[in-house]
């Protein structure tokens, strides 16, 4: 017994008779009536009483139809579902994202929920050395992260340049009044530098800016999760220099 023979006696019974069901299905009826008989003699029952003008589904008969009638509709789904996870528009989708890379995916999740309803997501959150990782180890599909420097395996996509700001404790926003600083205004205040990551580049290129203009940053701690080193920042252990994506509306800068 098959899926076809299934649906070729639920069509003989929705249609009131072989000839009908013939005509719906687009085949001939010796056939049709060929596989009737087929199906009865494997499950050795009587499915239909057949009479000269009129025909009557058996008691087993009725438990096959109820069943052909379930069995028809999860493998259409089936079928449905493995079409769409084919075209994409099903199944799960793995993200990595970067604690500074937040906004980005908050900015375009509806948009993308409303294109594509039945993909569930899947998130990853961490540093961009941890995400690389993902990504080699393929847990993930994709990754909003820092760019790291060894590309050659990768498709990459780049997002807007990103400002890095000043974050402060809310106590000391009197002492940074206004809207940009130096960096000579910081250097003798506790510094928390986003830490450093192996094969991204952030951790050297802000400390170069610093030398680069002959200063020292009083650097007292240091931190790759950018969300606990905010909340260092505004509990007043010192201040930082993160990108604008990863502040969270309740910081200041």
């Amino acid at each position: 017994m098959d899926i076809k023979q299934l649906k070729y006696f639920k069509t003989i019974v929705d249609e009131g008779g072989i000839s009908k069901a013939a005509q719906v299905l687009h085949m001939a009826q010796p056939p049709l009536s060929q596989q009737l008989q087929r199906l009865e003699k494997e499950l050795g029952t009587t499915l239909i009483k057949r009479y000269t003008q009129q025909w009557e589904l058996t008691e087993t008969g009725k438990v096959l139809y109820s069943h052909a009638v379930q069995m028809l509709q999860e493998s259409k789904i089936i079928k449905q579902e493995i079409q769409e996870m084919e075209e994409g528009l099903r199944g799960t989708l793995s993200i990595g994202i970067a604690y500074t890379c937040v906004s980005y995916l908050i900015k375009h999740l509806n948009a993308f929920r409303e294109v594509y309803p039945n993909i569930f997501i899947k998130v990853w959150q961490g540093d961009s050395s941890h995400l690389e990782e993902l990504l080699i180890e393929q847990k993930i599909e994709f990754s909003l992260m820092l760019l790291p420097q060894r590309l050659e395996n990768y498709h990459v996509t780049c997002l807007p340049e990103e400002p890095f700001v000043l974050v402060v404790p809310l106590i000391w926003k009197e002492r940074f009044s206004k809207n940009t600083v130096n960096l000579k205004d910081i250097i003798d205040y506790p510094f928390l530098m986003l830490g450093h990551m192996k094969g991204y580049s952030v951790y050297e290129n802000m400390l170069s800016n610093f030398h680069k203009h002959q200063f020292s940053p009083n650097i007292v701690m240091e931190c790759k999760d950018i969300s606990t080193l905010l909340s260092l920042v505004a509990s007043g252990v010192g201040i930082s220099i993160v990108p604008k994506s990863g502040i969270q509306a309740s910081f200041k800068h």
